[in-house]
C-alpha cells in the first residue's frame, strides 16, 4: 500500500525539517507535500530540499484538503509540521490497515520535553479513546474513506477532532501504541496547567455545541 504523507505547514522553519527527515526513513511506497499557509520564513526553502510545496490559502483544514487533491496513495497520514514520526510507522501503519474493516486511526503522542505532566498527557493518549485524540498524534486514513467524508471541513479550529469523530462512523478507527514525538513548545510558552485546561475546555465548549467562532475567538491556537 502506497503511503501519501500531507504536511500543513505556516512558518514552521524550526522544526520542519526534523519532521521531513523523519519521513525520509520510512519504508516501501510513499510521497509527501508540504503544504504551505503563506509562510514568511524559511519554511519553503527547507521544504523544497526534501520534496514538492503546494501553495495554498491559509487554514489547516484548506490545507490538509488542498494537499490530498494531490496524492496517489492508498493511504493518506495528515501530519503536523512539528511531529516526528517513530522509523517504522509505514511498516505498522500497512500492518494495521491490512484489516479491510479499518478505515483510519493515529499514534499516540510523546513530547520533546519532559514534564510530570506532559508525561501524563502522553500516557491518556495511549487509550484508544476519541476524547484524547487531535491532529498532532498523525491521524492516517484510506483514501476511499477520505472522499467519502468529503475531506476536513473548513473550521477554523477543532477539524481534526471533527473528522477524527466523523471517521468513527466508517468503520474501525485503530491506534497504533507507539509514540511520535512533538513540539511541547505551545505549553512552554503558555504553561503546561493552563495551556492543558485551555485544550480540556475547547474540547468541552466543542461537544457543548458553541459556535466554532467563538470558541476560535477564545483560544489560540498559535503554535
Amino acid at each position: 500500500m502506497k503511503i501519501s504523507v500531507v504536511i500543513p505547514a505556516l512558518n514552521e522553519e524550526s522544526h520542519l525539517e526534523k519532521t521531513l527527515q523523519s519521513i525520509t526513513k520510512q519504508e516501501g511506497d510513499y510521497e509527501f507535500f508540504v503544504v504551505d499557509g503563506g509562510s514568511s520564513d524559511n519554511t519553503v526553502t527547507i521544504a523544497k530540499r526534501y520534496t514538492t510545496v503546494i501553495n495554498s490559502l491559509r487554514g489547516r483544514a484548506i490545507q490538509m484538503n488542498t494537499g490530498a487533491k494531490a496524492c496517489s496513495g492508498d493511504i493518506l497520514l495528515f501530519l503536523h509540521a512539528d511531529t516526528i514520526l517513530p522509523d517504522c510507522a509505514f511498516r505498522e501503519i500497512r500492518k494495521r490497515m491490512k484489516d479491510v474493516s479499518v478505515a483510519g486511526g493515529s499514534f499516540y503522542i510523546a513530547f520533546d520535553t519532559d514534564t510530570f505532566i506532559l508525561r501524563g498527557v502522553s500516557f491518556i493518549t495511549r487509550f484508544n479513546f476519541r476524547l484524547f485524540h487531535f491532529g498532532d498524534q498523525g491521524i492516517f486514513v484510506r483514501q476511499t474513506v477520505f472522499q467519502t467524508l468529503q475531506g476536513y471541513k473548513k473550521m477554523s479550529i477543532m477539524e481534526d477532532y471533527d473528522f477524527y469523530k466523523r471517521l468513527g462512523k466508517q468503520g474501525k478507527v485503530i491506534l497504533i501504541r507507539m509514540p511520535v514525538i512533538s513540539s511541547a513548545r505551545r505549553f512552554v510558552r503558555k504553561g503546561v496547567i493552563r495551556q492543558l485546561l485551555m485544550n480540556k475546555l475547547v474540547v468541552l465548549a466543542y461537544w457543548a455545541g458553541v459556535d466554532i467562532q467563538t470558541i476560535k475567538r477564545f483560544y489560540d491556537d498559535t503554535r
